[in-house]
Order: C-alpha cells, then structure tokens, then sequence
C-alpha cells in the first residue's frame, strides 16, 4: 500500500473542513447506494480507475478508465514484515518540508497506536525527540506497517507550534539505512482553513483523511466511506458548521463539495468527528460495486485511533481477511 503524497495531505487538510452539503446526483447510468451517513441515497459509479474526465467534473475520463483490481478484496492480508530494519524516520512539516527539533513523537513497531503519553525518558524504544533534520531512528520488520504520532509542541509563531497528529499503515523499508518520510502539521497551516475559507476545525474533534486504493495499490474512483466508533456509533453527516463533514476531491487532489464518492485520486477526508478526551478507536468502512451491475458491497475496512484536535492519516486498501469488521453496506 502506498503512502499518501504531501501536496494530497495538504488539499486534505485545508478542504476536508469545508462545508456545503449539496452536491450533483452522478451520472444518470451508474448505480444508486446510500450516502456516506446512511441518509440520503447518492448515486456511484462501479468501483475504476483512471484519469479525471475533462467534461463531467464528477466522473472518470472513459477511454482511460477501467475497472479497480478486486479479486483479492476479502482475501487480501496485512503485509508480512522481513527482517528487521533500523532506519530514520524525518518528519516535517507537509506544506513547506521544514523539521521541528525536538518535537516528541511516538513510534508504533507493530502498527498499534496507544493512548499513553510521549515520554523519551521513560520509553526511550518507543518514544523519541527530533533531531534537527526532523529525524528519529527506529526499527521495524521490513515491509511491515508501521504508525507513529506527533505530539503536539509549542511554538513563539502559528508555523513554528506543532498541532498533534497521527499516521498508521506505513510500510517500513525494505532495507536498513532508508530515510522514511513523515508529516507534520504546524498551527499556521490549520489557520489557513478559516482564513482561506472561512471554516475552522471544531475544538475536540478529529479530523481523518486518507486515501482508498485497490488491490494493485491504485487510487480508486467510485468508493464512498462511513465512520464508526468504537461502541458502533455511525458518524453521520451534519449542517452545523461544527457538526461532522464527509468530503472528497476532483481527481486532481483539489477539494470539491459536490463530489459524493472517491475520485481518480482517492481521496476521502472526515472533519469534526466528535471524540472523547482520552481518544478513541475507530472503524473506516468503504462501500462500493465491484461491477457495474453489481450490489453495492464493503470492500475495505481499517481500524484508527482518533484524539481531540488531531489530524489522523489512514489509507484503505482491500478488504483484509486478517483486518477488522465494519458494518455491512
């Protein structure tokens, strides 16, 4: 699975809190499925990819279109990790590449992110400092997924403070040595949302964003998503500005309110998802139809950890056999 591309997390990050509900229907031939919150149904196309068409702004370009690879949805594991690796994960801040000494992150060698403390002293294998290139050094099993989570850090200016963040299902390396690119994300780069368009993050919630691929590792177009937290709550969509927003993107990374399902890029984000103080698990559900005159069906499924007024990357492949269970469609 891929990670997802800094300038993507950045059009995530500064659109996914947009509001603005309405949205066209689709095109008149494809199929009809529910929206994102269950609500109202939305009409998608089957699950493709391809390049953005240049006439519909809400469909696929035909001639380069095709269907996502799927067979292995169902079947497909996490990846088995190699030997283990030592390598250097340099994180920085996404818009502009600049590390933030000292910044505390926690690393997750087994791709399990907790709700304890950043604390170096204490967990000096899990927890880590950044050096001045904005790097730490960790070991993992090669090829494994791995996450880890910026805590957030203070700062005299917006660029220079640290807001918190966490990323999970990155593939470690293959060998020793590698550099492995991380995200930040400062507090000037979230001030850009209310001033760019006029609509900041809800104090408390979590925002996540991520990108759906199929089983080929390419972004899928047609794939709605529903988040539910742990005790099963459905996130639904909300009109309050502070309430909780599904969103997707054009195809060419940029935000477009209309848009009711994946683009050629992928993309999904979900803003002002309420959480508790101490965090929370939650489950990422994607539904789409496998073939054109197919069911709408769940074809992936992640798990992530969300916390108050953290941002939380989470790309979606194929349903795994060895992955959690969402809800059906």
């Amino acid at each position: 699975m891929s990670s997802m591309d800094r300038s993507s997390l950045g059009w995530i990050l500064l659109s996914a809190l947009v509001v603005g509900c309405g949205g066209s229907d689709g095109p008149a031939d494809a199929g009809a499925m529910d929206a994102s919150d269950g609500s109202t149904p939305v009409v998608v196309p089957a699950l493709q990819v391809g390049l953005p068409d240049a006439v519909d702004p809400a469909g696929i370009d035909p001639v380069s279109a095709s269907p996502a690879a799927t067979a292995c949805v169902g079947i497909a594991t996490a990846p088995v990790g190699g030997d283990p690796v030592d390598f250097n994960l340099v994180i920085t801040e996404f818009r502009d590449d600049t590390p933030t000494e000292g910044l505390c992150v926690k690393f997750f060698a087994d791709n399990a992110p907790t709700v304890d403390a950043c604390d170096p002293a204490t967990n000096p294998s899990t927890d880590f400092l950044t050096d001045a290139t904005g790097a730490i050094a960790v070991s993992s099993l090669a090829g494994a997924w791995y996450s880890y989570r910026v805590f957030p850090q203070p700062g005299p200016t917006p660029s220079l403070q640290i807001v918190g963040s966490i990323q999970v299902n990155e593939p470690a390396p293959s060998t020793s040595g590698a550099n492995a690119p991380g995200n930040s994300v400062s507090k000037s780069t979230l001030n850009l949302i209310p001033t760019v368009l006029g609509f900041p993050q809800a104090p408390g919630t979590a925002l996540i964003a991520g990108t759906v691929e199929d089983c080929d590792g390419s972004s899928v177009f047609g794939a709605t998503t529903r988040v539910f937290l742990e005790d099963g709550t459905l996130v639904t969509e909300g009109e309050a500005a502070g309430a909780p927003h599904y969103r997707f993107f054009d195809g060419e990374d940029f935000p477009r309110a209309e848009q009711q399902w994946t683009h050629t890029d992928g993309l999904y984000a979900v803003a002002n998802v309420p959480v508790p103080s101490e965090g929370v698990r939650a489950l990422i559900g994607v539904y789409g139809k496998l073939s054109a005159d197919a069911e709408p069906t769940l074809v992936g499924c992640e798990e992530a950890r969300l916390f108050a007024d953290t941002v939380t990357i989470a790309n979606v492949g194929p349903l795994r056999a060895d992955g959690p269970t969402c809800p059906a469609f």
